[in-house]
C-alpha cells in the first residue's frame, strides 16, 4: 500500500510540472515580443498577437478591440506619443509573478517598467501587465493584454531605473 501511496505521489508532482510548461512557454513568447517591441520591430510585435486582440493601456480611447486591434494601438500610441512629446518608450519586464494555463490558453502577469523620455526628462512607471494567450498554429499568440502602473515619474541615473539617464 505504501509504495502505491508513493507512486501516486509521484504521478500528482510529474502531472504538476508537466502543467506548468505550457504557461511557461507563454511566458517566454510574451518575453521575447517585448524585446522584438523594444527594439522597434513593429511587424513582430504586431504579428505575435491575434487578428482581434483586445487591448487596455492607460492612453485614450483606452480599449482597443477587433480586427487591426494592434495596429490601431500602435498608431495611437504613436500620437500620443508625439502630443506629450514621448521618446524612446519601452518596457522592461521582470520574470512571470504569475503563470497558468488551461488547455490552449495561458494566463501570465509579468512585472513591468515603462521607461521613456517625457520633453527630456527621463520616467519610469512600475507596474505589471497581464496577458491572455491562446496557441494557434502550434505557437502562442497574444489575444489580450492589461497594462496597470501609476504614472511615470522623474528619476535620475542614480536610481538606476531605466540605465543611465539621456
Amino acid at each position: 500500500m505504501l509504495k502505491l501511496i508513493a507512486f501516486t505521489s509521484l504521478l500528482a508532482a510529474t502531472g504538476s510540472a508537466a502543467a506548468a510548461a505550457p504557461a511557461d512557454e507563454a511566458a517566454k513568447a510574451i518575453a521575447t515580443t517585448l524585446d522584438k517591441f523594444n527594439a522597434g520591430d513593429v511587424q513582430a510585435f504586431i504579428d505575435a498577437h491575434t487578428a482581434d486582440a483586445v487591448i487596455t493601456d492607460e492612453f485614450a480611447p483606452y480599449l482597443w478591440s477587433g480586427e487591426g486591434s494592434v495596429k490601431r494601438w500602435l498608431d495611437d500610441y504613436a500620437k500620443d506619443a508625439a502630443a506629450r512629446k514621448i521618446e524612446n518608450g519601452r518596457v522592461l519586464h521582470g520574470r512571470q509573478t504569475q503563470a497558468s494555463s488551461f488547455g490552449e490558453r495561458a494566463y501570465v502577469v509579468l512585472p513591468t517598467t515603462y521607461c521613456m523620455t517625457e520633453a527630456g526628462i527621463p520616467k519610469a512607471g512600475e507596474g505589471h501587465m497581464t496577458f491572455v494567450m491562446t496557441q494557434a498554429a502550434g505557437s502562442w499568440k497574444i489575444a489580450g493584454w492589461t497594462y496597470s502602473a501609476p504614472s511615470p515619474t522623474a528619476y535620475t541615473s542614480k536610481q538606476g531605473k531605466c540605465g543611465k539617464a539621456k
